[in-house]
């Protein structure tokens, strides 16, 4: 296994996102599935690939994360039929955090997250990662022109840029690595 591998992955688990080293997994990433909310890697799975895929997880309000399992389409249909089944009020942080479960999220909150644990740049997002991309993706992360560092933004997770009047620390820190429950208030309710 390779060690940012299982630096990934015991980074994963310490912040609550239960990964589990299962030979043969394999689902969207290769060596990498969603698994109710969890996440099963093979040995040979890139750290890149569980980043990505955790970022999905990740960026979700935690009450719906087992809605994810294999079709990260089909959790993110889940999450906006649960969320449209009560009464959130538009722009409230529940609506926000809904709306911001996309894919730029992920690959925003994976980087943050590779870069949390030490992991080098090329090996946070490869050159042959994104159809080729890999090298572009990373120039437009490491220079906070990504569209989804604006989505952890609007999501509550951090601010763009170091001058912008708020709290929260600057990607690609995060104020959090998790996204709290919130109620349909947007009341976070872990406290």
């Amino acid at each position: 296994m390779d060690k940012y591998l299982k630096l990934t992955m015991e980074f994963l688990n310490e912040i609550g996102i239960t990964v589990r080293l299962v030979p043969g997994a394999t689902g969207f990433a290769q060596h990498c599935e969603i698994s109710a909310g969890s996440i099963n890697v093979d040995p040979r799975c890139r750290a890149s690939a569980l980043l990505h895929e955790a970022g999905h997880l990740a960026t979700v309000p935690q009450q719906y994360r087992h809605f994810f399992s294999g079709n990260v389409g089909a959790g993110q249909r889940a999450v906006f039929n649960a969320v449209s089944d009560i009464d959130v009020f538009p722009g409230s942080p529940l609506d926000r955090a809904v709306v911001q479960i996309g894919d730029g999220e992920a690959t925003a909150w994976g980087w943050a997250a590779g870069m949390e644990i030490g992991i080098p740049e090329s090996r946070i997002i490869r050159d042959d990662e994104y159809s080729g991309e890999g090298a572009l993706i990373r120039l437009g992360l490491k220079t906070n022109n990504y569209l989804g560092i604006n989505g952890l933004a609007n999501a509550g997770f951090c601010k763009v840029k170091t001058h912008h009047p708020s709290n929260l620390p600057a990607y690609p820190c995060l104020a959090y690595w998790v996204h709290p429950v919130l109620d349909a208030s947007g009341d976070n309710l872990n406290g």
